[in-house]
């Protein structure tokens, strides 16, 4: 994708124009050199300021570090590049709502009508939550950074008709991540959910394998999904995000200095996607519709009515302890 493509250029001039490339890098050839896969664009915030990460490391260790970035899915999709950190052939990794089949548990942030904004997750994760749950994922062998990328709340986004209420998602198809969870979700609803990994959406979305999917704003705008959806149902319905990780051996072969260079950077970076996904949120639905996309706010109160079972079976899987530690941030869900 072209960068004049991306929510009309603007918001991509602006987040380039204050990443600040850095100069003056080290000729010396790096002691350590990783490799980052992700699956988003490099239009996307997450490749540009992960981007701007790894420029700063590689400046502040005096070229001693050097982070290749891939993405696009260029080292495979998201469940390979998984796979891959576990096993140690990819140092690092940018992942979005797919650590579900390895790490349940990772999922809870992204519950169903539980938090109500990214300001309040993140709240969460930078607390007992989240940190219960990168203990998690390091039993699963990966290093999680601690500060996380937004994606921002989901939407509906269909071919066929728009969703007004519950009683619409009856039998349409839905491509969802490939996390049990979203599965169960849509299949509470009466909904046929589908799973497929983001670098194959558009496509299943042009040849009508699906009706509609779920994300947020931003990545409607990014992936050009207008040209393959005709209506933009507003659901607000859960929440994702993005986790930096890395393998643990591969980690801690770093020394404490590189270390504290590539979390501090990675902090940066995390909190600087966060703005610019506030922003591209912002204009998001006008551009939308001034693409022909027709939008409508749905009325999501029957949803939740569905729900009771939903929220009952996921206590018993995420566990009583994360369960506690949710109900605390978002109050009493089942």
């Amino acid at each position: 994708m072209r960068k004049r493509d991306f929510i009309g250029g603007a918001a991509a001039a602006t987040i380039l124009a204050s990443t600040g490339a850095c100069t003056g890098m080290g000729v010396t050839a790096p002691a350590f050199r990783y490799r980052l896969g992700l699956s988003q664009p490099v239009d996307s915030p997450n490749y540009i300021r992960l981007k701007e990460m790894a420029e700063r490391v590689q400046a502040d260790t005096g070229g001693r570090m050097r982070i290749d970035l891939f993405p696009e899915s260029k080292l495979g999709n998201d469940s390979a590049m998984i796979a891959m950190v576990q096993k140690g052939e990819l140092e690092m990794y940018m992942g979005g709502n797919v650590f579900g089949p390895l790490v349940p548990v990772t999922e809870m942030p992204g519950l169903p009508f539980t938090f109500k904004d990214s300001a309040e997750v993140f709240a969460a994760l930078d607390g007992e939550l989240g940190d219960y749950i990168r203990a998690e994922m390091a039993a699963k062998g990966l290093h999680a950074f601690r500060f996380g990328f937004d994606n921002g709340f989901h939407q509906l986004t269909t071919s066929t008709r728009p969703i007004r209420t519950v009683d619409d998602l009856a039998g349409m198809k839905i491509r969802t991540p490939v996390q049990k969870m979203t599965v169960d979700f849509f299949e509470s609803l009466g909904a046929k959910p589908m799973t497929f990994t983001l670098n194959r959406l558009y496509e299943v979305l042009k040849d009508h394998t699906v009706d509609g999917q779920t994300d947020p704003l931003q990545i409607i705008v990014l992936l050009k999904l207008n040209e393959v959806q005709t209506y933009l149902s507003l659901t607000n319905h859960w929440w994702s995000g993005f986790t930096l990780t890395a393998n643990p051996q591969a980690w801690k072969a770093l020394p404490p200095d590189i270390q504290a260079a590539v979390n501090r950077h990675a902090e940066s970076a995390a909190l600087a996607q966060r703005q610019d996904v506030a922003r591209l949120d912002a204009g998001a639905v006008e551009l939308l519709r001034g693409r022909g996309m027709i939008v409508n706010q749905a009325d999501t109160s029957g949803f939740r009515r569905h729900l009771g079972a939903f929220y009952a079976r996921w206590k018993g899987i995420y566990g009583d302890k994360a369960w506690a530690l949710l109900e605390s941030r978002v109050g009493k869900l089942a």
